[in-house]
Protein backbone atom coordinates (compact mmCIF):
# COMPACT_ATOMS: atom_id res chain seq x y z
CA UNK A 1 0.00 0.00 0.00
CA UNK A 2 1.54 3.56 -0.77
CA UNK A 3 1.86 6.31 1.33
CA UNK A 4 -1.02 8.43 0.09
CA UNK A 5 -3.16 5.34 0.31
CA UNK A 6 -2.21 4.21 3.70
CA UNK A 7 -3.10 8.01 4.55
CA UNK A 8 -6.59 7.76 3.47
CA UNK A 9 -7.03 4.95 5.03
CA UNK A 10 -5.96 6.19 8.71
CA UNK A 11 -8.28 8.97 8.65
CA UNK A 12 -11.25 7.43 7.15
CA UNK A 13 -10.52 5.45 10.04
CA UNK A 14 -10.82 8.25 12.16
CA UNK A 15 -14.19 8.82 10.75
CA UNK A 16 -13.03 12.70 9.61
CA UNK A 17 -14.38 14.65 6.36
CA UNK A 18 -11.54 16.34 4.77
CA UNK A 19 -11.81 18.11 1.12
CA UNK A 20 -8.35 18.58 -0.41
CA UNK A 21 -7.54 21.01 -3.53
CA UNK A 22 -3.72 22.22 -4.33
CA UNK A 23 -3.84 26.35 -5.34
CA UNK A 24 -2.08 27.54 -8.67
CA UNK A 25 -0.14 30.43 -8.49
CA UNK A 26 3.10 31.86 -7.58
CA UNK A 27 3.78 32.60 -4.13
CA UNK A 28 7.19 34.13 -3.11
CA UNK A 29 9.28 34.89 -0.28
CA UNK A 30 11.51 37.88 -0.05
CA UNK A 31 13.97 35.24 2.22
CA UNK A 32 13.78 32.90 -0.08
CA UNK A 33 16.05 32.41 -3.20
CA UNK A 34 13.16 31.33 -5.68
CA UNK A 35 9.73 32.13 -5.94
CA UNK A 36 7.72 29.16 -4.42
CA UNK A 37 4.97 27.63 -6.50
CA UNK A 38 2.10 26.08 -5.36
CA UNK A 39 0.19 23.83 -8.35
CA UNK A 40 -3.29 22.16 -8.85
CA UNK A 41 -6.87 24.00 -8.85
CA UNK A 42 -10.33 24.11 -7.11
CA UNK A 43 -12.87 23.25 -9.08
CA UNK A 44 -12.43 26.23 -12.23
CA UNK A 45 -8.10 25.91 -12.13
CA UNK A 46 -8.60 29.56 -10.53
CA UNK A 47 -4.97 31.17 -9.78
CA UNK A 48 -3.81 31.52 -6.09
CA UNK A 49 -0.63 32.96 -4.83
CA UNK A 50 0.83 32.07 -1.30
CA UNK A 51 3.88 33.82 -0.95
CA UNK A 52 5.33 37.06 0.13
CA UNK A 53 6.97 39.10 -2.62
CA UNK A 54 4.74 40.81 -4.51
CA UNK A 55 6.59 44.37 -5.52
CA UNK A 56 6.81 46.45 -2.68
CA UNK A 57 6.13 43.84 -0.05
CA UNK A 58 8.31 43.71 2.94
CA UNK A 59 11.78 42.25 1.83
CA UNK A 60 13.00 40.81 5.04
CA UNK A 61 14.37 43.45 7.58
CA UNK A 62 12.21 42.37 10.52
CA UNK A 63 13.51 39.01 11.26
CA UNK A 64 13.88 37.04 14.91
CA UNK A 65 14.05 33.53 16.46
CA UNK A 66 10.87 31.07 15.79
CA UNK A 67 9.36 31.82 19.18
CA UNK A 68 6.94 29.13 20.71
CA UNK A 69 4.46 27.24 18.63
CA UNK A 70 1.53 24.58 19.01
CA UNK A 71 -0.49 26.30 20.76
CA UNK A 72 -4.46 25.45 20.14
CA UNK A 73 -5.35 29.08 18.59
CA UNK A 74 -7.97 31.32 20.05
CA UNK A 75 -11.43 32.08 19.37
CA UNK A 76 -12.19 32.81 15.50
CA UNK A 77 -11.17 36.54 14.50
CA UNK A 78 -11.18 38.43 11.36
CA UNK A 79 -15.39 39.10 11.52
CA UNK A 80 -14.87 42.66 11.78
CA UNK A 81 -13.26 45.52 10.60
CA UNK A 82 -12.57 47.31 13.65
CA UNK A 83 -11.46 45.39 17.60
CA UNK A 84 -10.61 46.36 20.50
CA UNK A 85 -10.33 49.95 19.80
CA UNK A 86 -7.81 49.49 16.55
CA UNK A 87 -9.37 49.72 13.23
CA UNK A 88 -8.29 48.75 9.59
CA UNK A 89 -8.42 51.28 7.15
CA UNK A 90 -8.21 50.55 3.56
CA UNK A 91 -7.28 53.53 0.88
CA UNK A 92 -9.88 51.96 -1.60
CA UNK A 93 -11.72 48.39 -1.66
CA UNK A 94 -12.81 48.39 -5.46
CA UNK A 95 -10.56 47.08 -8.21
CA UNK A 96 -10.83 46.33 -11.79
CA UNK A 97 -8.30 44.87 -14.17
CA UNK A 98 -5.94 42.16 -14.91
CA UNK A 99 -3.15 43.21 -13.47
CA UNK A 100 -1.36 43.72 -9.96
CA UNK A 101 -3.22 45.71 -7.80
CA UNK A 102 -1.68 47.91 -4.93
CA UNK A 103 -3.56 47.46 -1.67
CA UNK A 104 -2.96 50.32 0.69
CA UNK A 105 -4.16 50.35 4.54
CA UNK A 106 -3.72 51.92 7.78
CA UNK A 107 -4.41 50.57 11.65
CA UNK A 108 -5.95 53.34 13.26
CA UNK A 109 -6.42 53.59 16.89
CA UNK A 110 -9.53 54.49 18.66
CA UNK A 111 -8.70 58.06 18.42
CA UNK A 112 -8.24 58.01 15.31
CA UNK A 113 -4.00 58.00 15.51
CA UNK A 114 -2.07 55.76 13.22
CA UNK A 115 -0.03 53.19 14.36
CA UNK A 116 3.22 53.24 13.59
CA UNK A 117 6.12 51.75 15.85
CA UNK A 118 4.05 49.29 18.06
CA UNK A 119 3.79 46.21 16.16
CA UNK A 120 5.35 43.03 17.71
CA UNK A 121 7.11 40.79 15.60
CA UNK A 122 5.25 37.34 14.81
CA UNK A 123 6.38 34.80 12.93
CA UNK A 124 9.44 36.85 11.45
CA UNK A 125 6.91 39.96 10.36
CA UNK A 126 5.15 42.66 12.01
CA UNK A 127 2.01 42.06 9.87
CA UNK A 128 0.77 38.86 7.73
CA UNK A 129 -1.68 39.90 5.19
CA UNK A 130 -3.74 36.98 3.89
CA UNK A 131 -6.30 37.60 1.36
CA UNK A 132 -8.84 34.82 0.27
CA UNK A 133 -11.58 34.92 -2.15
CA UNK A 134 -15.13 34.55 -1.01
CA UNK A 135 -15.59 31.26 -1.93
CA UNK A 136 -12.35 30.13 -1.20
CA UNK A 137 -10.91 29.50 -4.86
CA UNK A 138 -8.68 32.41 -4.63
CA UNK A 139 -5.44 32.53 -1.64
CA UNK A 140 -2.95 34.75 -1.06
CA UNK A 141 -0.37 35.86 1.91
CA UNK A 142 1.93 38.28 1.57
CA UNK A 143 4.01 40.82 4.32
CA UNK A 144 3.30 44.36 2.73
CA UNK A 145 5.71 46.88 3.62
CA UNK A 146 5.01 50.04 6.12
CA UNK A 147 6.15 53.45 5.31
CA UNK A 148 7.04 55.59 7.86
CA UNK A 149 3.74 57.57 8.21
CA UNK A 150 2.33 54.17 8.90
CA UNK A 151 0.61 53.07 5.86
CA UNK A 152 1.21 49.08 4.64
CA UNK A 153 0.96 48.82 1.03
CA UNK A 154 1.22 45.70 -0.99
CA UNK A 155 0.73 44.60 -4.90
CA UNK A 156 -1.69 41.63 -4.66
CA UNK A 157 -2.50 39.49 -8.02
CA UNK A 158 -6.39 39.50 -7.98
CA UNK A 159 -6.41 38.17 -11.54
CA UNK A 160 -10.42 36.50 -11.02
CA UNK A 161 -13.12 38.93 -10.39
CA UNK A 162 -15.15 38.55 -7.18
CA UNK A 163 -15.13 39.49 -3.71
CA UNK A 164 -12.00 38.46 -1.31
CA UNK A 165 -11.81 39.00 2.68
CA UNK A 166 -8.88 40.96 3.21
CA UNK A 167 -7.56 40.05 7.02
CA UNK A 168 -4.58 42.02 8.30
CA UNK A 169 -2.91 40.12 11.20
CA UNK A 170 -0.83 41.49 13.50
CA UNK A 171 0.46 41.34 17.20
CA UNK A 172 0.61 44.81 19.60
CA UNK A 173 1.26 44.19 23.46
CA UNK A 174 1.28 40.85 23.20
CA UNK A 175 -2.20 40.03 22.07
CA UNK A 176 -2.81 38.59 18.68
CA UNK A 177 -5.41 40.17 16.56
CA UNK A 178 -7.11 40.20 12.95
CA UNK A 179 -9.26 42.76 11.24
CA UNK A 180 -11.04 42.02 8.09
CA UNK A 181 -12.38 44.32 5.16
CA UNK A 182 -13.84 42.70 2.20
CA UNK A 183 -12.21 43.69 -1.54
CA UNK A 184 -14.46 43.79 -4.58
CA UNK A 185 -12.44 42.78 -7.95
CA UNK A 186 -15.09 44.14 -11.09
CA UNK A 187 -16.03 41.48 -13.67
CA UNK A 188 -18.03 37.81 -14.56
CA UNK A 189 -17.53 36.35 -10.80
CA UNK A 190 -18.48 32.76 -10.99
CA UNK A 191 -18.27 31.17 -7.85
CA UNK A 192 -16.72 27.54 -7.35
CA UNK A 193 -17.96 25.00 -4.80
CA UNK A 194 -15.55 23.46 -2.11
CA UNK A 195 -14.04 20.33 -3.59
CA UNK A 196 -15.58 17.13 -1.81
CA UNK A 197 -13.59 15.55 1.34
CA UNK A 198 -10.59 13.95 0.45
CA UNK A 199 -8.00 13.45 2.91
CA UNK A 200 -4.80 13.37 0.84
CA UNK A 201 -3.92 16.48 -1.33
CA UNK A 202 -0.85 16.61 -4.34
CA UNK A 203 1.30 19.46 -4.82
CA UNK A 204 4.57 19.66 -7.35
CA UNK A 205 4.71 15.97 -7.11
CA UNK A 206 4.39 15.41 -3.39
CA UNK A 207 1.83 13.79 -1.59
CA UNK A 208 0.29 15.64 1.74
CA UNK A 209 -2.30 13.75 3.90
CA UNK A 210 -3.82 15.19 6.75
CA UNK A 211 -5.31 13.33 9.86
CA UNK A 212 -5.79 13.49 13.59
CA UNK A 213 -5.74 11.19 16.66
CA UNK A 214 -9.41 12.21 17.61
CA UNK A 215 -12.43 12.44 15.50
CA UNK A 216 -12.73 16.26 15.30
CA UNK A 217 -15.65 18.06 17.09
CA UNK A 218 -16.86 21.40 17.90
CA UNK A 219 -15.40 23.10 20.61
CA UNK A 220 -12.84 20.28 20.96
CA UNK A 221 -9.03 21.11 20.87
CA UNK A 222 -7.84 18.72 18.18
CA UNK A 223 -3.54 18.15 16.71
CA UNK A 224 -3.86 17.76 12.55
CA UNK A 225 -1.20 15.99 11.34
CA UNK A 226 0.33 16.95 7.93
CA UNK A 227 2.16 14.03 6.34
CA UNK A 228 4.54 15.12 3.34
CA UNK A 229 5.71 12.36 1.01
CA UNK A 230 7.22 11.86 -2.66
CA UNK A 231 7.20 8.87 -4.22
CA UNK A 232 6.97 6.06 -1.46
CA UNK A 233 9.39 8.30 0.22
CA UNK A 234 8.70 10.72 3.47
CA UNK A 235 10.30 14.55 3.01
CA UNK A 236 12.16 15.30 6.06
CA UNK A 237 14.27 17.76 5.04
CA UNK A 238 11.67 20.82 5.23
CA UNK A 239 12.93 24.11 5.04
CA UNK A 240 12.13 27.47 7.64
CA UNK A 241 9.19 29.28 6.12
CA UNK A 242 8.44 31.76 8.44
CA UNK A 243 10.64 31.02 11.21
CA UNK A 244 8.74 27.27 11.45
CA UNK A 245 8.08 23.98 9.58
CA UNK A 246 4.67 24.83 8.50
CA UNK A 247 1.80 27.57 8.53
CA UNK A 248 -1.96 26.87 8.53
CA UNK A 249 -4.64 29.64 8.20
CA UNK A 250 -8.43 27.94 9.34
CA UNK A 251 -11.68 30.07 7.48
CA UNK A 252 -15.38 28.91 8.45
CA UNK A 253 -17.24 28.65 5.70
CA UNK A 254 -20.15 31.43 5.60
CA UNK A 255 -18.50 34.56 7.58
CA UNK A 256 -14.61 33.04 6.52
CA UNK A 257 -14.13 33.59 10.48
CA UNK A 258 -10.00 33.25 10.44
CA UNK A 259 -7.42 31.63 12.37
CA UNK A 260 -4.01 31.19 11.85
CA UNK A 261 -2.33 28.47 13.77
CA UNK A 262 1.58 27.51 13.85
CA UNK A 263 2.97 24.24 14.14
CA UNK A 264 4.33 22.17 17.20
CA UNK A 265 8.47 22.54 16.04
CA UNK A 266 8.87 19.52 18.56
CA UNK A 267 7.66 17.10 15.77
CA UNK A 268 10.88 16.66 13.80
CA UNK A 269 9.96 13.98 11.42
CA UNK A 270 8.04 14.82 7.94
CA UNK A 271 4.77 15.15 9.81
CA UNK A 272 3.77 19.20 10.83
CA UNK A 273 1.71 19.10 13.43
CA UNK A 274 -0.81 22.09 14.36
CA UNK A 275 -3.10 21.96 17.90
CA UNK A 276 -6.23 23.86 16.28
CA UNK A 277 -10.10 23.91 17.94
CA UNK A 278 -13.26 24.13 15.64
CA UNK A 279 -15.31 26.45 17.76
CA UNK A 280 -18.61 25.58 16.07
CA UNK A 281 -19.91 22.65 13.83
CA UNK A 282 -19.80 23.14 9.94
CA UNK A 283 -17.34 23.22 6.89
CA UNK A 284 -13.94 25.15 6.99
CA UNK A 285 -11.39 25.40 4.82
CA UNK A 286 -7.83 24.42 5.67
CA UNK A 287 -4.53 26.53 4.11
CA UNK A 288 -1.14 24.50 4.73
CA UNK A 289 1.76 26.11 3.71
CA UNK A 290 5.01 24.37 3.64
CA UNK A 291 8.74 24.85 2.21
CA UNK A 292 11.09 22.88 0.28
CA UNK A 293 14.25 23.02 -2.00
CA UNK A 294 13.18 26.54 -1.42
CA UNK A 295 10.14 27.09 -2.73
CA UNK A 296 6.75 27.72 -0.66
CA UNK A 297 4.00 25.18 -1.39
CA UNK A 298 0.12 25.81 -0.52
CA UNK A 299 -2.40 22.58 -0.55
CA UNK A 300 -6.08 23.52 0.63
CA UNK A 301 -8.28 21.23 2.55
CA UNK A 302 -12.38 21.19 2.97
CA UNK A 303 -13.06 19.99 6.84
CA UNK A 304 -16.54 18.80 7.96
CA UNK A 305 -16.94 19.55 11.46
CA UNK A 306 -19.50 17.70 13.72
CA UNK A 307 -21.25 18.90 16.81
Amino acid sequence: MNVPTRLAAFAAALGLAFGGAALAGAAIDPTDEESAVAAGGHGDGETASAGEGSPGGDHGSDEAPAGEHGSTGSPLSGLAVSQDGFTLEPARTHFEGAGPKRFSFRIVDDRGRVIRDEYELESERKLHLVVVRRDTAVYEHVHPRKGEDGTWSVDLALRRPGVYRAYADFQIGGEKRALATDLFVGGDFKPVPLPEPEPVNEVDGYSIGVASSQPLQAGQARTLAFSISRGESPVEDLQPYLGARGHLVVLREGDLGYLHVHPDESVGDNAVEFGATFPTAGRYRLFFQFKTGGRVRTVAYTVEVPR
